[in-house]
Order: C-alpha cells, then sequence, then structure tokens
C-alpha cells in the first residue's frame, strides 16, 4: 500500500455502544478516501468492539487487535503502523464534521503548523432510556454553558446503564445539522483564535481532536505510556511538542463532538491525579506545577498565561 496524507488514529477499549458514530463519520469524509486511513486499535476490548469494528470497516480502514496496555500505548501502536504525513488523533466516543479530515490536512499541507487543535464539543447522541429528549437537552444544554464542573458531575451520576439513542447513523453520514441540533458546549475552555499569543498553548492539546505531522512526533516520541488510566498523557505531549518548538494553531472548523456518555467521576480524579504528580516529577518546572491549579480551577488560563510568561520575561504579543 501506498502512502496517504493523513492516518487517523483511534484507540478503543470497551466502546462498542458509541463506535458506530465514530466510525461512520471518519467513513463519510470530505476528503478523498485514496488521501487518509483510518487506523482502529483495540485495546484488549472485552464487549463488541471486535464485531463492531468488522461490520463497520471500509476500504480505506484498517483494524489492529492487542493486549490490553492503556491508551498511550494503543495510540503508539497506531503511529507505528501509520502510512500518513500527518497524524490525526481522535477517540471512539468521538463523531467527526464532514470537513475534519480536510482541515487537519489543510493547515499542514500549507506548512502553517506543526500541531493543530480542533474544535470540541458535547453531543446528547444518546439518553439514559428513562430520560426523555425534552426537557432534558435544554437543561443539560445550559448546564453545560452556565456551569461545565457541575455538567461532568450530573452526567456522571445520571448517564448509568442502557441508554437508547437519539441519532441515526444515517444521521452522522449524510446530514451533519443534526449533529448541531444535539450538539452541547464542550467542559473544556477553547483556545484562543491565535495560539501563537500565548506562551502555553500545549494545555490545549486535549486527545480526541488534535494532528501532528510524523516529522516533529517522530522528534519527540510518541505517548508516555507511564501514564495509566485517564489524563494528562496527551496533555504532556504537547508539552514536549512545545519544548521542540512546534508552532500551535487552532481550527475551530476541524469539529469533533464527544458523545456524553457514564463514567466513574472518582476513578477519573484518582487517575488524574496520579498522572499529574507523575507529570511534574517528569518535568520539574514552573510552568507544569502550576498546570495543577489550572486544572484544580483554583486559577483561571489568563492567570496561568500571565505567570507563565512573567516567569520567562516573555512580551505579551495580545498587546
Amino acid at each position: 500500500m501506498g502512502e496517504v496524507r493523513a492516518s487517523v488514529i483511534l484507540p478503543c477499549y470497551n466502546r462498542a455502544e458509541l463506535l458506530p458514530f465514530s466510525l461512520t463519520s471518519l467513513k463519510s469524509q470530505s476528503i478523498s478516501p485514496k488521501d487518509y486511513e483510518v487506523l482502529i486499535v483495540d485495546d484488549g476490548s472485552t464487549d463488541d468492539t471486535q464485531g463492531v469494528v468488522r461490520s463497520h470497516l471500509w476500504l480505506n480502514a484498517r483494524y489492529f487487535r492487542k493486549t490490553n496496555g492503556g491508551a498511550s500505548s494503543a495510540r503508539n501502536h497506531g503511529i507505528m503502523h501509520a502510512r500518513g504525513k500527518v497524524l490525526i488523533f481522535s477517540d471512539p466516543d468521538m463523531v467527526a464534521c464532514p470537513r475534519f479530515v480536510e482541515e487537519h490536512v489543510a493547515h499542514h499541507s500549507a506548512e502553517s503548523a506543526d500541531v493543530v487543535i480542533g474544535k470540541k464539543k458535547e453531543i446528547l447522541a444518546h439518553l439514559p432510556w428513562w430520560m426523555p429528549a425534552w426537557p432534558a437537552r435544554p437543561a443539560l444544554k445550559k448546564l453545560g454553558r452556565m456551569r461545565p464542573d457541575l455538567f461532568r458531575r450530573v452526567v456522571s451520576m445520571l448517564f448509568k446503564g442502557k441508554t437508547r439513542r437519539l441519532l441515526s447513523e444515517a444521521d452522522v453520514a449524510s446530514r451533519p445539522h443534526r449533529l448541531e441540533h444535539y450538539a452541547l458546549p464542550h467542559y473544556l475552555p477553547e483556545p484562543p483564535g491565535d495560539m501563537s499569543s500565548i506562551t502555553i498553548p500545549w494545555v490545549f492539546l486535549i486527545s480526541g481532536n488534535f494532528s501532528v505531522s510524523a516529522e516533529m512526533l517522530q522528534q519527540v516520541g510518541g505517548f508516555d505510556e507511564n501514564f495509566t488510566g485517564w489524563g494528562l498523557e496527551d496533555v504532556e505531549l504537547g508539552y514536549r511538542l512545545h519544548s521542540k518548538a512546534a508552532r500551535f494553531v487552532y481550527e475551530p472548523n476541524a469539529v469533533n463532538y464527544h458523545q456524553t456518555h457514564g463514567f466513574s467521576l472518582r476513578r477519573n480524579d484518582l487517575s488524574a491525579d496520579n498522572n499529574l504528580r507523575y507529570f511534574i516529577e517528569k518535568h520539574p518546572c514552573r510552568e507544569v506545577e502550576l498546570h495543577a491549579d489550572f486544572i484544580r480551577g483554583q486559577i483561571s488560563f489568563e492567570q496561568y498565561d500571565s505567570i507563565v510568561r512573567e516567569c520567562y520575561h516573555v512580551p505579551d504579543r495580545r498587546m
């Protein structure tokens, strides 16, 4: 098989219920199929992930199954087998807009960036079986906009057990306006339009919607597999890319929708705390230490950026 322009790497672990929408969206991209490939890395799932993938495979998608090693291990496996000059990272609970791949590739083709960060939105693709769409959708949309921290807590409590679909695969494939109809604000802050004006662009590199040139990724190495469980393996990669003077760009038209689903808030928080300690031990510097205050909501992004700017005597280009 020859070279392709981009490789989309999709690590999967026990997301069989959410995976059909993700695969359908990646199959239905605006860019020519010959220009990109999708690498689905099954990290030892124990649900029907393998069956779902087999029923959704298409010509430019490849499936790999490996023993469970975590998200970093799965992504590194995909990187090892990727043929594209641009590596795009998504997740099995994401639904890509039709121009997702094309928007990422455009920046790399124009050589305007080494790292492209796309826009993330939340989407109510499913609801708990007992929850009516009205008034759940407007209520959750308001909560996500006003109190993103509380939104996550509510979701962790309510989205458990059996769910029902609000969208169909046909909606995902050919009716993108339906995605916007069920879209919610994402709970993470949005990057500034001009990422060259900030000192810490790496804090916005979150798995699920970013791309990096294969050449730049080779320079810094892949994901650190010492990060286990949930959180910060992506941000730490962003930090290493920034340390190598990678150029970051934010592309809001490369939208990837995160499907709202249940999770254990306590388990995620414990995992994130452990990974945060490892991150600080690996990179003992002021800007990484401050990341703890930022993710705990003790300082705003603006305060974070200002403190780092003063520490390193970086002129404020926003003035």
